[in-house]
């Protein structure tokens, strides 16, 4: 998935959806709802039939052979994972879209054109998309997402990635806070990321045949709490389990103390889930916030040397020193295979994860996020 820094807000741009679902049933089961609340990637075989993946893929393909597709330079490829050559710049290699909405131009994009393509099949789709909406809306306990289609709610698209492309480790959300002079500029943020893949039946990612697996790195043990947000506080982070606490714990961000933008301090939901437990005291964005890695956020801000201890960022700030940290050992790798019809959902601010290379086909999908509104704007904002 793209990260938030590069998103395009594509849009369903208020179709008029007439068509019923084409998969046989949206009824998404209790156990991938339960998964995306503990943080985890769900996954449902089979949401869309063969023959409807067949018809996406084929119009897919066919404009991207037109140059309706937008390539995003987004993509790395390399002799190495996750390595992006500037010099040898290869659009036929890299990751493009086809969305639904551009918004460098403020124009409806290639996707929701009705005469370019296979405009029914992509309208088809679409309807069974808003409608897995709202069914989540309701499960996750989220309304919030559950608005209007329009140019600054929700994103989707076709996406290709060329032979040998991959897309390195990301979470698709940031706080606003992290996000410098860019926070809060946006009316809504994603609150769900989710994949359906259009590869064909032959398609082999687990034997190396064909790769471009989606690589999630979940965490070893169970969320105690829901994950993502609340009230519109952003996770950043996790406390870890311990002798004394058994619980791994969702670590939130506060960025409006005392109703200003960028006084934040740092929480846990309390025992019961009936409060916020705050684990740092008030402290301002800029610096700590852009101070790099898991250390000075347990030897800064957080004053109790145990609990300190136990925190870790959902993805530690990228710097020169990225690369020296140590892994994170609360993590565990785990690899979805982009199987034709298979449908994948998570919490785009919880779930790091990356595209592993692809070999010598095409990798296909439709994508997007479902975004939830913000906070109302402080009256004592000050962008920092």
């Amino acid at each position: 998935m793209m990260p938030s820094s590069r998103r395009r807000r594509g849009t369903l741009l208020a179709l008029a959806l007439t068509t019923p679902p084409l998969a046989s049933s949206l009824s998404i089961p209790q156990t991938a709802i339960e998964t995306i609340n503990a943080g985890g990637i769900a996954v449902v075989p089979d949401f869309f039939s063969p023959s409807f993946v067949s018809r996406l893929r084929s119009d897919a393909v066919n404009l991207h052979a037109e140059g309706q597709f937008i390539t995003d330079g987004l993509a790395g490829y390399g002799s190495s994972a996750n390595t992006r050559d500037k010099r040898n710049f290869d659009p036929s290699r890299d990751r493009s879209v086809l969305p639904a909405y551009i918004p460098s131009k403020r124009t409806p994009g290639p996707f929701v054109s009705s005469t370019l393509g296979d405009a029914d099949v992509r309208k088809q789709m679409t309807s069974n998309v808003a409608s897995l909406r709202s069914e989540l809306s309701i499960r996750l306990d989220r309304p919030g997402f559950d608005t209007p289609d329009g140019p600054e709610n929700h994103e989707i698209s076709y996406t290709r990635f060329g032979p040998g492309a991959n897309l390195a480790r990301h979470v698709d959300e940031h706080h606003e806070e992290l996000k410098g002079a860019r926070g809060w500029s946006a009316p809504t943020r994603r609150s769900i990321s989710w994949l359906v893949y259009l590869n064909p039946p032959d398609w082999d990612a687990n034997g190396g045949k064909d790769g471009g697996a989606l690589r999630t790195y979940e965490r070893r043990s169970r969320s105690a709490y829901p994950v993502g947000a609340r009230n519109g506080d952003l996770q950043i982070g996790w406390l870890a389990p311990s002798r004394d606490d058994g619980r791994e714990r969702p670590v939130f961000l506060d960025g409006r103390r005392d109703g200003r933008s960028g006084r934040c301090s740092l929480y846990v939901d309390s025992d019961d889930g009936g409060r916020r437990a705050y684990v740092t005291e008030d402290f301002d964005a800029d610096p700590y916030l852009f101070l790099t890695g898991d250390f000075f956020v347990r030897n800064l801000l957080i004053k109790n040397r145990h609990l300190g201890r136990r925190f870790h960022y959902l993805e530690q700030p990228k710097s020169a020193l990225t690369k020296y940290f140590r892994d994170d050992p609360g993590e565990a790798a785990r690899d979805v295979a982009p199987t034709g019809g298979t449908l994948v959902m998570f919490d785009s601010v919880t779930l790091p994860h990356e595209v592993l290379a692809t070999t010598e086909r095409e990798r296909w999908a439709a994508s997007g996020w479902f975004h939830e509104k913000h906070q109302p704007i402080p009256t004592k904002q000050i962008i920092l």
